[in-house]
């Protein structure tokens, strides 16, 4: 076969296994859920991205090179106040996919709250009750409508977030009785996740505007003597077909799509943000005054932006045990 003008192989341009189109909230909404079975519990959690520091801990991990050796790793830093379920949602299937068939408030809500949707003003909470109990048996999945309280952290924002999180539970009446116990509610990390698990890490990325192939896609600068254009593909596609394919690297939107970073393990979680925080603060956060999880590793998002905390939905890598930290660098990172 022919291949015209040119001499060498080259491999294809970026990959094609991502979406790269403005995420649609900033607030991530899970598609998927962790299989769970055992005691009724909360299979997620909302927290901020705070920002990234190192520790030195006991290689655990059996089958390691490295292991029962002192290790250094980045942690992610995730500032995590409480959470407050103000309501419940039940699901029913249907041939269109899950579908709302009930929903329930709490009686009363934080006044933040109104920052950010339309409380009723005359709620019937018996009344809501019992329709919901009355669509308890069609329900086949149940929903703790959450939000944050960004105003307890140092950055400056008023506006709750809100998020919907599965409830795991063995049958639907007992989330739902585990669920009204919470309703009104808050609810801290430590009763969600605890030291050694693995979550998944959801978050949209930083944002980084309209850019071309070379940046976008990693698309090789032409020489200078090139026609119409350098930093471009050599050719968007034949005479025929006359139409350009999806395929093709182009330019576009860059940065602030909607990730998820599987099997973070959760290194260290703990109350006083002084003992992990650097000297000054975390550039561009601040210091951490509420309850805080260290996360190994990266997550999508920048700075000051909610993450999701999901319960793990692959198989996770090895046995659920709190790492032993040796050492948490709180060095200033301002110079």
């Amino acid at each position: 076969m022919f291949m015209g003008h040119r001499r060498v192989s080259a491999p294809h341009r970026s990959s094609l296994g991502y979406r790269r189109v403005r995420a649609r909230r900033i607030v991530p909404a899970p598609r998927d859920w962790q299989q769970y079975e055992g005691a009724p519990k909360l299979l997620g959690f909302l927290g901020i991205k705070a920002g990234m520091t190192h520790c030195a801990y006991i290689e655990d991990r059996p089958r390691s090179h490295l292991a029962n050796r002192e290790v250094t790793t980045a942690v992610t830093c995730i500032e995590t106040p409480p959470i407050v379920i103000f309501s419940l949602r039940g699901y029913k299937k249907t041939a269109y996919g899950l579908q709302i068939a009930a929903d329930l408030m709490a009686s009363e809500t934080k006044e933040e709250l109104k920052r950010k949707i339309k409380l009723p003003k005359n709620y019937d909470f018996k009344k809501s009750k019992k329709k919901f109990d009355d669509n308890l048996e069609a329900i086949v999945e149940l929903r703790a409508v959450v939000h944050t309280q960004p105003y307890l952290t140092g950055i400056g924002m008023k506006t709750p977030q809100i998020a919907e999180i599965k409830i795991g539970c063995n049958s639907i009446k007992e989330g739902y009785e585990y669920g009204l116990s919470l309703l009104g509610k808050e609810l801290l990390i430590r009763d969600v996740f605890k030291a050694g698990e693995f979550v998944d890490a959801m978050g949209v990325t930083k944002g980084k505007g309209f850019q071309g192939p070379v940046k976008r896609h990693g698309v090789k600068i032409l020489q200078h003597k090139s026609k119409g254009t350098k930093r471009g593909v050599g050719s968007i596609g034949p005479w025929t077909p006359a139409r350009t394919m999806w395929t093709i690297p182009r330019y576009g939107q860059m940065g602030f799509h909607m990730r998820t970073d599987y099997n973070k393990r959760i290194m260290q979680i703990g109350s006083d943000g002084a003992q992990i925080v650097p000297k000054g603060g975390f550039v561009k956060y601040g210091i951490v005054k509420n309850n805080y999880l260290l996360v190994k590793g990266s997550i999508p998002g920048s700075k000051k932006r909610t993450v999701m905390l999901r319960g793990p939905v692959r198989q996770v890598p090895q046995a659920i045990k709190e790492p032993q930290i040796l050492f948490i660098s709180t060095k200033s990172q301002q110079g």
